[in-house]
């Protein structure tokens, strides 16, 4: 048994085809009349309670059966009728979806509609399909039920078990019934043997024991499971919530370090296979560069060429999901394969640019890293799903410059947010696989720059212009959300950012904006805007908002405690600068002072008020240099956010003129 505290699924290839067996039917739990009559739980409050869960996982038959009913407690309870169920549509199924709704008198409403398919994407490299449907007739009170079957061939799936849930339970049984027939044998992708099974506690108590049955059964029973409380800037709650998860493995596994070295040899010799000594990329090196370029130059034109190759982890359909299953689901492709086509997944052309450099005898490594987004990668958990994508490391002169060429659009030097601060495996000069971590992230990779100019009427209303440069992290982001749409829907992400954080009723009209193809310039925007109620009237005096960007941004940690660390996709630098040309009719009766910058080991605040004429200009710099803050220092934190909001919050005072 090992414990840890990050999720894992394991895949094995069996050879061998056994029918499938559905698990569904009627058999539903009987109804409890106490739970019927239980109208709250005083000591797990809450909009609803999940009075039983059940799932069963079988590697015999291929299947996994998911059972859960859950209490009404609240009208918001009652959005709990909504069922989403999600799955890797291109390796799995979903059969046999059953539910009902239980009144409180005991009346039995059955689901008869339609379930239907829908697409969520959890991450930029995580996308699952899901089965939705709404349960009938839900009203507070009510229990409600549903139960379905997942079912899948030719690979067995060691289950990852989510014994934590958004709601408290009061009991929840699992099962894994492991793949075991005499006269078979497992096997991984690369030939070997898994002869053992194994399993991780993630976050559980210390006394939980996963109990083995005398025929194979692998069973958990818990009682009065906490919910899990969502935090806002929290770590990935699929990492924070309590699990079990198994594996097949061998005796390797229990030595972390032995394991991570075979495993560097098997990607080392899977990346060199794919890349091989192809004279299309030799040919592909020399039309690009010109034997008279510097290293620097080589690496820059090799770098623009492979960005601009088709990239189907974000352009196709089912990309991102099918980034993940390239290797397990596709007939094998090489480097020469992603020349002749234009177009590759994310990891191809990241080797499509290593192999150039190489061929253009560049220094350069290639790196398989955990995103952040996703996993947090420990090496004494035996796990290679915890790596996830790839990144390309080229020398020029004595320095080691890691890049991202399979994230479209991502500046020369820069790493995806998901891929700086992050620790994977590496190739090393002397041709050995170490473990490493990538560059730390900084907060000036990722700069915003806000210019508002707004004039006030007498009335408290307001016009102007607002423009905003985005650079670095901050422009990738949306250059990658950008993607996915047309110019219309670039348009309204943008009117739709700036609207939500200016006040309420604010008219916002995009006039241009210009960077969305160049990866390596900023992303800049303008704006017309218009705001019916800027400025309060009390009497006669005029009370003016200095925070244009902050008026409607709420102080993100007003709660004294803190169940989990606050976590920051990646650092940033703010600068903003608005000036505010006041009435003719007003005078300034008083302005907020410059004090002192707010400031901690991670964080910089500060602000500056100046007047010229009738205009008042307010500068205001905001850095947040760290990413991963734990609880003992939220205190801190919490004050540091308390004083800037405090700031922030003082108006200009303006008085009528008599």
């Amino acid at each position: 048994m090992l414990r840890a505290k990050l999720p894992f699924i394991a895949a094995a290839v069996i050879f061998l085809c056994l029918p499938y067996r559905a698990f569904a039917g009627d058999d539903w739990q009987p109804i409890n009349p106490e739970e019927l009559k239980m109208t709250a739980d005083p000591a797990h409050p809450g909009d609803a309670i999940m009075l039983y869960h059940e799932e069963t996982a079988d590697d015999m038959t291929r299947h996994r059966y998911v059972y859960k009913r859950v209490k009404v407690l609240t009208e918001k309870g009652k959005d709990l009728a909504n069922v989403e169920i999600e799955y890797y549509g291109s390796v799995v199924g979903i059969s046999d979806i059953k539910a009902r709704t239980i009144a409180p008198d005991g009346t039995i409403t059955p689901f008869t509609g339609k379930a239907f398919n829908n697409t969520v994407v959890k991450s930029h490299s995580s996308k699952y399909l899901a089965k939705t449907f709404t349960l009938p007739n839900v009203q507070v009170g009510s229990i409600i039920e549903w139960k379905y079957t997942e079912f899948w061939e030719d690979l067995l799936f060691a289950p990852h078990w989510v014994v934590q849930e958004d709601l408290f339970q009061k009991k929840a049984k699992f099962t894994f019934i492991p793949f075991q027939k005499a006269g078979y044998t497992i096997h991984d992708e690369r030939g070997d043997i898994k002869d053992r099974l194994f399993y991780l506690l993630i976050g559980l108590p210390e006394n939980t024991a996963v109990k083995s049955q005398t025929n194979g059964r692998m069973e958990l029973e818990l009682k009065d499971i906490p919910a899990f409380q969502e935090e806002d800037f929290a770590p990935p709650a699929d990492i924070s919530k309590m699990r079990v998860n198994f594996y097949y493995g061998t005796n390797k596994m229990a030595k972390p370090e032995q394991f991570w070295k075979d495993e560097g040899k098997y990607w080392n010799k899977e990346v060199e296979s794919f890349a091989g000594h192809s004279t299309a990329v030799l040919s592909a090196v020399n039309q690009v560069t010109s034997p008279s370029d510097t290293p620097e130059q080589k690496a820059h034109k090799i770098y623009a060429y492979v960005q601009k190759i088709k990239n189907l982890s974000y352009t196709s359909k089912e990309g991102m999901l099918e980034a993940i299953l390239t290797r397990e689901n596709k007939e094998k492709r090489t480097v020469n394969d992603v020349l002749h086509n234009n177009e590759g997944y994310r990891d191809e052309i990241t080797r499509l640019f290593w192999a150039m450099a190489r061929a253009a005898n560049l220094p350069s490594y290639m790196m398989r890293v955990s995103d952040r987004d996703e996993y947090f990668f420990q090496p004494t958990v035996p796990n290679p799903g915890q790596l996830t994508s790839e990144i390309a490391i080229v020398v020029l002169g004595d320095k080691e410059v890691f890049l991202d060429p399979g994230t479209p659009l991502c500046p020369f030097g820069h790493l995806a947010w998901q891929h700086n601060s992050t620790k994977g495996m590496r190739q090393e000069p002397d041709g050995s696989i170490l473990l490493a971590i990538t560059p730390l992230a900084n907060y000036k990779d990722a700069i915003s720059k806000r210019v508002g100019h707004i004039s006030i009427s007498d009335d408290g209303s307001a016009k102007g212009k607002i423009g905003i440069a985005w650079a670095g992290e901050d422009a990738l982001i949306r250059r990658l959300r950008a993607l996915r749409t047309d110019d219309a829907g670039r348009k309204k992400q943008l009117e739709d950012e700036l609207r939500a954080l200016l006040p309420q009723g604010t008219s916002v009209q995009l006039d241009k904006v210009t960077g969305w193809e160049d990866g390596e310039a900023e992303l800049t925007a303008n704006f017309s805007i218009d705001i019916p109620s800027y400025a309060s009237s009390t009497g006669k005096r005029l009370l003016v908002p200095t925070n244009l960007f902050q008026t409607r941004i709420a102080q993100p940690f007003a709660q004294s405690e803190r169940k989990q660390p606050v976590y920051f996709n990646y650092p940033y630098y703010h600068m903003d600068d608005t000036q505010i040309t006041l009435p003719a009719t007003f005078h300034i009766e008083s302005m907020a002072q410059d004090g002192e910058p707010i400031k901690t080991d991670y964080s910089l605040y500060k602000v500056k008020h100046s007047l010229t004429g009738n205009t008042v200009t307010i500068s205001r710099d905001f850095a947040m240099a760290g990413i991963a803050i734990p609880q003992k220092d939220y205190p801190s934190l919490r004050k540091f956010y308390s004083d800037v909001a405090t700031s922030d919050a003082q108006p200009l005072v303006l008085t009528a003129v008599q």
